[in-house]
């Protein structure tokens, strides 16, 4: 595979350094001194790769597809990060290669699926796209402590950290008139009188976090021994 990369002509890839010469050729009309690498551009301008050997050389076409994100890794949620007119395609999600069904069918994500898939990468990209808080919920976590500060949740994941989540109550409520100038008390008591009032959220803390007061500090990045906020807003 090393050896086949390393003897391939890089087509529309070698644009860069070929257009310097192309420069000399046209505009300079160094003719003679760059003439030989003519091909080399014409064939950059019209393909992709090119691998010659004595008597046959493989030629690719160029991608028709090539989706990035911001970091310049291929990477597209919808469809193909990379294709070609052919159909082969390649599909990513910041820069991680994914079989195509995790984009074309993410419905299909499963707990069960998550949890049998080997590679972490993968695996972590199913759960972007499952949703961290969904997994949680149905893969049979653990609540390993409350307060009045909210419930913590731990799922360990074969071949990755464990998964710890904080369950909180939100801070602005559903309807007009309540949580304002509510301490968390108070808060809890409203929610037990009306359920709906506030809804619930996950967010997810570090593994080694034992407490949800703990957790709810690190949010805001406080010391959870001098976190106790008496109203919220």
């Amino acid at each position: 595979m090393g050896a086949s990369v390393s003897n391939s002509n890089y087509g529309q890839h070698d644009a860069s350094w070929l257009a310097f010469y192309e420069y000399f050729n046209e505009v300079c009309l160094l003719k003679n001194e760059t003439e030989k690498l003519s091909g080399f551009w014409l064939q950059a301008k019209n393909a992709g790769w090119w691998l010659p050997h004595e008597n046959i050389c493989w030629v690719s076409e160029r991608h028709n597809i090539l989706e990035r994100d911001e970091e310049g890794r291929i990477h597209n949620l919808s469809g193909p990060a990379v294709a070609y007119p052919d159909g082969w395609a390649i599909y990513a999600v910041h820069g991680v290669r994914v079989p195509a069904w995790i984009i074309e069918e993410p419905n299909e994500i499963s707990c069960k699926n998550i949890d049998s898939e080997n590679n972490t990468e993968i695996k972590r990209v199913m759960l972007d796209r499952f949703g961290w808080d969904k997994y949680l919920i149905q893969s049979g976590a653990k609540k390993i402590q409350s307060d009045k500060f909210g419930e913590l949740y731990r799922k360990d994941i074969a071949n990755d950290e464990p998964l710890v989540m904080v369950k909180v109550i939100d801070s602005t409520p559903k309807y007009e008139g309540l949580g304002k100038g509510m301490t968390v008390h108070e808060k809890q008591i409203a929610l037990k009188e009306n359920p709906k009032a506030f809804a619930n959220y996950f967010l997810r803390v570090p593994p080694d976090i034992q407490t949800a007061r703990e957790a709810v500090a690190w949010t805001f990045n406080e010391n959870p021994e001098k976190y106790s906020p008496l109203i919220e807003t």
